[in-house]
């Protein structure tokens, strides 16, 4: 019978044109390549990688929004309470919780998590050095407005003192 033959031998066409032995017992070059997705997986997951982008930015623009009222906040130091500086270590714990999680997310950028902390903390330290230079303004009017008071004292003083004098 024809199919008794243990094993199969080549075609002379398929000798002539370079096939050797069995095809189906041959790997293809394709195989260690992914599978492609059809496009409702593909779909799925473009739409759960949207899902978990937009949950880090709100994530962290309210965390933001809350680091820049806690900024705002002029409450003095001695006047802070436990639930104040409680709040505080939360906002903090929180903003490193998430930059660990977009650290840790291999389809964001390399340090994209911590690099969006350090643009907030640079913008912070650019609006405090324009507080601090308003401030350092307004104190230097203040002086030179004092220094001008306080020779206008001291002229009037003297006239005050010379005026008894000759009476």
């Amino acid at each position: 019978m024809p199919f008794d033959e243990d094993e199969v031998k080549p075609s002379k066409q398929s000798e002539k044109i370079g096939l050797k032995g069995k095809v189906s017992g041959q790997k293809s070059v394709f195989d260690g390549q992914p599978k492609k997705t059809s496009p409702a997986e593909f779909n799925e997951q473009v739409k759960e990688v949207t899902q978990r982008e937009t949950g880090y930015k709100q994530r962290a623009s309210d965390l933001a929004i809350q680091f820049n009222r806690a900024m705002a906040d002029k409450t003095l130091t001695t006047n802070k309470n436990v639930f104040g500086n409680d709040a505080e270590q939360e906002l903090l714990l929180n903003m490193v919780r998430l930059a660990q999680e977009v650290n840790a997310d291999s389809r964001e950028r390399e340090g994209e998590g911590s690099l969006s902390w350090i643009i907030l903390l640079l913008k912070t330290c650019f609006t405090q050095r324009d507080r601090v230079n308003q401030l350092e303004f307004s104190l230097f009017q203040n002086e030179k407005k004092y220094a001008a008071l306080s020779k206008e004292i001291a002229a009037l003083s003297s006239r005050v003192d010379t005026k008894k004098d000759s009476e």
